[in-house]
């Protein structure tokens, strides 16, 4: 039989040289790009949020009898609602399981950050690549060819 092959520009990333850990989209499908661009404004009102409660926290300056900040258990719950909340909106932009292939069981606000710094790159290229043959004068008479 024979077989059509289509390039549906997806890319597919090891994390850490890992071939087990593979993160795949497609940066090229608007509907990705929208979800993705998307995330990344919820990320930056997430972070915004996320500080507001930390300078909230920071004020209590109590300790118990051993010395442990009083607000050490709420700063811990905060940084596991918001890391909980992060890996969420990732799954529902990547793909169910994409969090835990990124990121294992660890949750650190750090990893997300390096995440969209790897990540945003290549749908950037990507993009600027497709919008580019729809705004460049000769584009417009390849795609009517």
């Amino acid at each position: 039989m024979q077989s059509l092959h289509i390039n549906t520009g997806e890319i597919r990333l090891c994390v850490n040289d890992d071939p087990g850990r593979v993160i795949a989209f497609n940066p090229t499908d608007i509907s990705f790009a929208e979800r993705f661009y998307g995330l990344l404004s919820e990320f930056e009102e997430k972070e915004k949020e996320y500080q507001r409660k930390v300078e909230a926290l920071q004020k209590n300056t109590e300790t118990d009898n051993l010395g442990i900040p009083k607000n050490f258990g709420p700063a811990l719950v905060l940084l596991r609602e918001t890391c909980g909340f992060l890996r969420e909106k990732i799954d529902d932009v990547f793909g169910a399981g994409t969090s835990q292939a990124a990121f294992g069981d660890a949750n650190t606000l750090d990893m997300f950050e390096q995440f969209f710094e790897g990540i945003t790159p290549f749908v950037q290229k990507a993009r600027e690549k497709q919008v580019s043959k729809y705004t460049t004068p000769t584009s417009y008479r390849n795609v009517l060819k």
